[in-house]
């Protein structure tokens, strides 16, 4: 009887521990934010976005409709530059029209702070990451 009360221990803490638990959460519910650029990773190796003022930084915003606005502090005395496209989602991809360049990314992780999206670019893998905090 023993043996049996272990073994049932011991197959609900399998059941309970399931692959779910290791996954990186994604809610598309939290996308439409700004989303700051924080760094890029690409063969392992981070670096970190050095694009930004000390007036302000570069973001993503995507809104209500599709509409994504990208804002480059460029200069501390100039409005920033932005400029409008578009994005769609399907699954865990994320399809954006910016200037007329069509880019699908993968989305490994989002949630109300942090977002980590996949790219391939001429065959490499880029994992862009960004976050809402400034």
């Amino acid at each position: 009887m023993k043996k049996l009360l272990a073994i049932a221990i011991l197959l609900a803490g399998l059941v309970s521990c399931s692959d779910d638990d290791n996954k990186e959460d994604i809610n598309f519910d939290n996308l439409q934010k700004r989303w700051y650029y924080v760094s890029s990773i690409v063969g392992g190796r981070t670096t970190p976005y050095v694009g930004n003022e000390t007036c302000g930084k570069d973001y993503l915003e995507f809104q209500a409709a599709g509409v994504l606005r990208f804002v480059d502090v460029y200069d501390c005395q100039a409005d920033p530059r932005v400029t409008l496209g578009t994005y769609t989602t399907v699954d865990k991809n994320i399809t954006t029209i910016l200037n007329g360049v069509t880019m699908t990314y993968t989305v490994i992780k989002l949630n109300n702070k942090d977002m980590r999206i996949d790219a391939v670019a001429n065959g490499t893998k880029i994992t862009y990451v960004y976050t809402t905090a400034p």
